[in-house]
């Protein structure tokens, strides 16, 4: 219940990244960089994205989960940033694409989008490496993976905003019915 309440009051998220935060001894992981430049890139872009590090970083002292499965359960594109099996295999980094991915199946709008960097991608975890993924070490990379986001986010924006016209419409057209009717008792 707890989980449920605070999720409901969270903003829905456009992207999720899932990376690996902290190696064996406790230092920050290669992952974790480059998933924090790639959550600059896409808020200048304009997204709200979840980004552990920095999205709960004033949730200290409270429990992670309900903001997580918020977002996850909000998010239309959840990326995938790893640089060995093993991090991508991590409990906590395999919790959340895994839940993610049984959201896709109920979800055909939402996409997981696996990124590599220095590791051979048929290494991923079988789930991961049959989707369609990037190389972040090729020219162009977050280019291309913002082009592919906005295929997805930029659609259901434009889905939810002709939804809105429509009810405008709707409404306008009620109001004049509702006009109409009045003007006619006030004639007769």
């Amino acid at each position: 219940k707890g989980i449920l309440a605070t999720s409901q009051n969270e903003e829905p998220f456009d992207i999720f990244i899932c990376y690996k935060e902290s190696d064996a001894e406790g230092n920050r992981t290669k992952d974790s960089t480059y998933a924090q430049d790639i959550y600059y890139q896409l808020t200048d872009e304009g997204y709200r994205v979840f980004f552990a590090r920095i999205t709960l970083e004033d949730k200290a002292g409270s429990e992670y989960e309900p903001y997580i499965f918020a977002a996850l359960n909000s998010a239309k594109v959840m990326i995938v940033i790893g640089t060995n099996a093993e991090y991508l295999n991590a409990v906590w980094v395999k919790n959340e694409w895994s839940r993610y991915l049984a959201i896709m199946k109920k979800d055909r709008n939402k996409l997981l989008l696996p990124c590599y960097k220095e590791m051979d991608p048929y290494d991923m975890p079988e789930a991961l490496s049959i989707l369609q993924s990037y190389d972040m070490s090729k020219i162009g990379f977050i280019q291309d993976l913002i082009r592919g986001i906005k295929k997805v986010v930029n659609t259901s924006s434009e889905e939810i905003n002709n939804e809105k016209i429509v009810t405008q419409l709707n409404d306008t057209d009620n109001q004049i019915i509702s006009t109409l009717k009045r003007a006619q008792l006030e004639l007769a």
